[in-house]
Formats: C-alpha cells, structure tokens, sequence
C-alpha cells in the first residue's frame, strides 16, 4: 500500500502532525481516491506501450509533452518501471510503502493527463472511466493538495537550489531524492524502489 499524506484506502486516516484534513471538494461520497490511482495506473500502461513505438526521433518531443516535469527522469523504460513498481505497491496489501520524488514526480503528470482526458470526455465516457464520481468533473488539482505531501518537483532548478537546507525543512521539503528529480538525474534502480514502512503511517479520527 502506498503512503500519501492523507490515506487513499481510508479517509478517516490522516498523516499526524500535518493537520491534513481533506478539502470539501463535492466528491460523491463514494469517490475512491484507490480506484483513482488504480484506473489512472493502469492506462499509463496503453499510454506508455504507444510512446515506445514512435520513432525514435521523436521520443524527446512527445516525452516532454507527455510527461511535463518528469521528462528529465529519463527514458520510458524508466517510466514503465516506475509505472509498475506503483501498481505493485498500491496492490500490495498488508505493507506500507514510503514513496520519494520520483514517484510522486512521475504519479503526478500522470494524474493531471488522466484529469485532463477525463474532464474533456463526454458524460458516457466519463461514467465507464470514474463511474463513482457520476459524470462530475474530476478535481485533481484539490486532489492533489489532499494527498501529496508537497509538489517541491515544480521548482526548477535555479528556485530549489536557492534554498538554504532550513528553508527547505520549513517548506516541508524532505522527501528524498529532490534535488535528483530537479536537476534532471536519472535515477538508479534503487532509487526506483519503494521502501517498506514498519510503522503504521495514519492517525485515525472519527
């Protein structure tokens, strides 16, 4: 399973001490924050597969349409791994898995493409993609505030590496890896990989 500031598989459960209460944001209350993630994974893989068969020449130009922040991770087989080790990590029930900046950077273009396709659908296409939101438009910009801890991976470089280490730790940019995905280093394998949490990441309120 994987950790977000708020949980996805129960929205009771809160990060403690970030006061990371969710945003009224007219979700249905069936809205499935897993089912989001589920459904926007697996169609990254279509997407993916369609990439790698373009012409060479042409992966830089659609890898920076396709992938605006992200692009300078590197190339789609680093995608399509990233891409996995999420679906293996959201499905993995029983372990919490502690995510870094290259996969919040990567989850999050993909999830503002599968907004955008979604929103710009009609209502039948709509209602077989998120049959749980019933048609409505999908707020991925509030869904965002709710679940990411931060989106430090939009600073370019000149804005990150400005940042003294305090100024970081007060804009709660600590997750690792942050100063690789914005300057545009390839991550190693190990670097792709989750990391297993023994401690339980949520807070319960009722």
């Amino acid at each position: 399973m994987l950790i977000f500031k708020n949980s996805i598989y129960n929205r009771q459960e809160t990060s403690p001490g970030r006061h990371s209460s969710i945003s009224n944001i007219g979700y249905d209350e069936l809205f499935d924050p897993e089912n989001l993630l589920s459904v926007s994974l697996n169609e990254e893989i279509a997407v993916i597969d369609f990439l790698e068969r373009q012409p060479k020449e042409y992966w830089l130009q659609d890898s920076t349409k396709f992938y605006r922040n992200s692009y300078k991770m590197g190339s789609y087989s680093i995608f399509g791994n990233l891409l996995n080790i999420l679906k293996n990590g959201l499905n993995d029930v029983g372990v919490w898995h502690k995510m870094n900046t290259y996969h919040f950077c990567f989850l999050y273009d993909v999830l503002l493409r599968f907004a955008f396709n979604y929103n710009h659908d009609n209502a039948n296409g709509r209602l077989d993609t998120l049959p749980e939101l019933k048609g409505k438009p999908l707020q991925i910009e509030l869904f965002i505030k709710d679940f990411f801890f931060n989106t430090v991976f939009l600073l370019n470089e000149d804005q990150y590496n400005s940042l003294t280490r305090e100024e970081k730790i007060e804009l709660g940019y600590d997750c690792p890896f942050q100063f690789a995905v914005i300057n545009g280093l390839a991550p190693t394998k190990n670097e792709m990989e989750l990391q297993s949490s023994s401690d339980y990441p949520y807070s319960i309120y009722v």
